[in-house]
């Protein structure tokens, strides 16, 4: 504990903020998923993940916003806060980051199951094309399932 609230302290402020964000983001979404139906953590999901409306869609301060920094954050946060099925707590939590900022997150969700094997389940998030979390694992062994996005639509450049 203590050689990682060494390794916390050494990063820079803005490093300390996205994990400080990613964390409070992961231990909610966890807990939301452990007590809530999954349909309601989505609609909440998809809630908070709408821009504000002063983003404006790359004016400002969210113009700024670093997709990497904010990957780094949410897996960096989920080693130290998730020890069973962190891929969709980390997924969700990336893409409300992302889409707050402005920027296109599609959460994909897959299953694939081994011959007499258990089914397993793997959520990963893409943005413009590109896995950005989740890729650790080979994902063409998963089938995936339609897209969430069409029940819980995210933020268009025209929403209020």
């Amino acid at each position: 504990m203590r050689k990682t609230l060494k390794r916390y302290r050494d990063r820079s402020p803005e490093e300390r903020g996205a994990v400080t964000r990613a964390g409070l983001l992961i231990v909610t979404l966890q807990a939301m998923l452990r007590v809530l139906p999954f349909q309601k953590v989505m609609d909440g999901v998809y809630r908070v993940a709408r821009p504000p409306a002063s983003a404006g869609f790359g004016h400002g301060e969210h113009s700024q916003f670093d997709r990497d920094l904010a990957v780094w954050a949410v897996e960096a946060a989920g080693r130290k806060l998730l020890s069973r099925n962190p891929c969709l707590p980390k997924a969700l939590a990336v893409l409300i980051l992302f889409r707050r900022a402005g920027e296109p997150a599609e959460l994909r969700l897959g299953v694939a199951r081994e011959a007499d094997g258990p089914v397993e389940a793997h959520a990963w998030i893409e943005s413009s094309g590109q896995v950005v979390i989740g890729g650790d694992v080979p994902l063409e062994t998963y089938t995936r399932l339609p897209d969430l996005d069409q029940k819980f639509p995210g933020p268009r450049k025209d929403d209020p």
